[in-house]
């Protein structure tokens, strides 16, 4: 058997029939309160569902499928001892179905045990028999219980695995979202929830926090970001384009301390231009090789990876310089910041794990990534 989805997708549509035809036996089948069970649970009616469900198991023990949709409805319900008995009895029947095993794992991580969940949900990943929408789930469900144990990094990657494996699985779009907000990326989390909202396909409480607060709460992070850069408030867009002109001008002429003036008077009239940012950055590059033009370089690169997260060979330039430079924490998280951007990244992967490697006791952080980098490079 494959996902619980098509096995009750298709219980769904025999049972009446199956009913029917046992309708002459003298020992009820327990099939037409298993239909209902699962018409009340698809509109979330748990008690009703609930009851059937019971009534059902009375008639036939050994249902695979109406154990399942028990130990769900008991796990909805948040009656997880009484889950993890149900999905116990569907094991032994049943043990090797691959959704029988993905609910396992799910009671086991609301159990906390998660080295039971983290196995289940792991066995499932590194199954490459298994259909790739299938393994996406197990990376997820990894996923989600490293991050309970605050695996941050870890998490990421299986996350990032599950959605390499299947782009549709919104949950990894979700929990990924939740990474980049708590790590601040807020360009890339808002990406994320916006692509969780559109492919959920229930209009559940969880999508609609998303929408109504996630969503909203980022929004405003940004644009406060934003305005407490010094000198926001009175940005000057007109004469930012002027001094850009100029600067530009300049710099084609070969004047390049001219230009470095005039981008410099770009910035200030506008601090969020991020033209002017890169420009400033190359014009101290050009004009100033010792240490101290070396560190301007740096700071105005900065600056404009700040002012544009998403313009990812900024991030990388300026993560080189900050290995050059020895600011190696820094380079992880210009790095990791860029592969927020751009998760396929190679040259991003390559840069986060070199600085992980310099930062110290990052070794196994690093190797996490590594194996992801490997993974990207192969086909799938």
């Amino acid at each position: 058997m494959t996902s619980s989805s098509r096995r009750f997708a298709l219980k769904a549509v025999f049972a009446v029939g199956l009913a029917a035809a046992f309708a002459g036996c003298d020992k009820p089948t327990g099939l037409p309160e298993f239909a209902a069970a699962r018409a009340a649970y698809e509109v979330r009616d748990l008690k009703k569902a609930e009851k059937l469900l019971e009534k059902s198991l009375s008639y036939n023990a050994t249902n695979v499928d109406a154990l399942v949709t028990y130990a769900m409805v008991k796990v909805d319900l948040g009656e997880i001892p009484l889950a993890e008995d149900a999905i116990g009895k569907a094991a032994a029947i049943a043990g090797g179905d691959v959704d029988v095993r993905l609910l396992g794992a799910q009671i086991a991580y609301h159990l906390n045990d998660y080295p039971r969940s983290y196995k289940g949900y792991s066995d499932i990943a590194s199954d490459e028999s298994l259909d790739a929408a299938v393994r996406s789930k197990g990376f997820a469900g990894a996923g989600v219980v490293e991050l309970a144990g605050n695996e941050i990094d870890l998490a990421r990657i299986s996350f990032l695995k599950a959605i390499r494996l299947d782009r549709k699985n919104a949950a990894a779009w979700y929990h990924l979202g939740l990474i980049y907000q708590g790590l601040g990326y807020y360009e890339s989390a808002l990406e994320q929830f916006n692509i969780f909202v559109r492919l959920e396909e229930l209009a559940g409480r969880r999508v609609q926090d998303v929408q109504r607060k996630t969503i909203p709460i980022i929004q405003e992070a940004i644009a406060r970001k934003a305005s407490e850069r010094p000198g926001a408030s009175n940005r000057d867009s007109a004469a930012a384009s002027k001094h850009l002109a100029d600067a530009e001008a300049a710099w084609n002429r070969g004047h390049y301390k001219t230009a470095k003036l005039r981008y410099q008077d770009a910035l200030t009239a506008d601090p969020l231009s991020y033209p002017a940012a890169v420009g400033l950055a190359k014009a101290w590059e050009k004009t100033d090789a010792t240490p101290a033009g070396q560190k301007k370089v740096f700071e105005y690169y900065k600056i404009a990876c700040s002012v544009k997260p998403s313009a990812v060979s900024t991030f990388l330039t300026t993560a080189d310089l900050a290995t050059k430079q020895g600011h190696f924490a820094t380079a992880v998280e210009l790095y990791s910041r860029a592969m927020a951007a751009d998760p396929a990244n190679i040259t991003a992967i390559d840069g986060l794990i070199r600085a992980l490697r310099k930062v110290g006791g990052k070794n196994d952080i690093a190797a996490a990534y590594q194996a992801y980098r490997d993974l990207i490079s192969k086909k799938r």
